[in-house]
């Protein structure tokens, strides 16, 4: 995808997290404050030098603030709860998901709506597919005073325990994040766009998705 047209896309993808930032969080002063007078949105590329999670691939995000606000130490709190989620995921232990996801949480994607307690009943589920590895592309973080929003693409491995099958889920998210007691928490996550791969056409895929940078990894 064109490097512009994607940033483009992002920023539209911000404004449609909007309504949702507010319904979270007293926030609607932050938006409406988030630039000084004369000081513009600073677009920074951050490596990070702690993905070592053999099952989770993070490797850098962009972050997006001003210049004035120093939020590289939230900025990396965020991302490392970003990285627990899908490790909360193949746990399957609801209190991985207590120490990550705000009491007032909700999910939206797969054609429903969850409130905390439904997702982590969903997610606990004993299931006979498992998520053997997830690679997240295109991070973008910004921040709205205390509200955070983090969108990125996915790509999610899944093998079956019984007959061996592999699939791989392709997802575009955004999340929303906001600190409770002290702690950066996800009270948000939505599913903009879906799409399953089976493993008969995975080749294919792999064969053109660095030509064209698709999608990767998972929550």
């Amino acid at each position: 995808m064109n490097k512009r047209r994607d940033f483009t896309l992002r920023n539209y993808i911000f404004l449609l997290s909007v309504s949702f930032i507010v319904s979270c969080s007293d926030a609607a002063q932050e938006l409406e404050s988030f630039s000084e007078p004369g000081e513009e949105a600073v677009v920074q590329e951050i490596s990070l030098r702690d993905n070592n999670t053999p099952t989770v691939d993070i490797d850098r995000y962009v972050l997006v603030n001003r210049p004035s606000a120093d939020r590289a130490h939230d900025a990396a709190e965020i991302l490392q709860v970003k990285r627990k989620w899908p490790l909360a995921m193949q746990s399957q232990r609801v209190a991985d998901f207590d120490s990550i996801l705000a009491s007032d949480f909700t999910f939206f994607g797969e054609g429903r709506l969850l409130n905390r307690a439904a997702y982590i009943k969903d997610r606990t589920t004993a299931s006979e597919w498992k998520i053997t590895h997830v690679k997240y592309d295109n991070l973008t973080l910004q921040f709205f005073g205390d509200v955070a929003v983090l969108s990125y693409r996915n790509r999610v491995n899944n093998a079956h325990a019984t007959t061996k099958a592999v699939e791989t889920e392709f997802i575009d998210w955004v999340d929303i994040y906001r600190k409770e007691k002290g702690r950066w928490m996800i009270c948000g996550a939505h599913v903009v766009e879906f799409r399953m791969q089976p493993e008969s056409a995975q080749a294919s895929y792999l064969n053109t998705s660095l030509a064209d940078s698709k999608r990767a990894g998972i929550e």
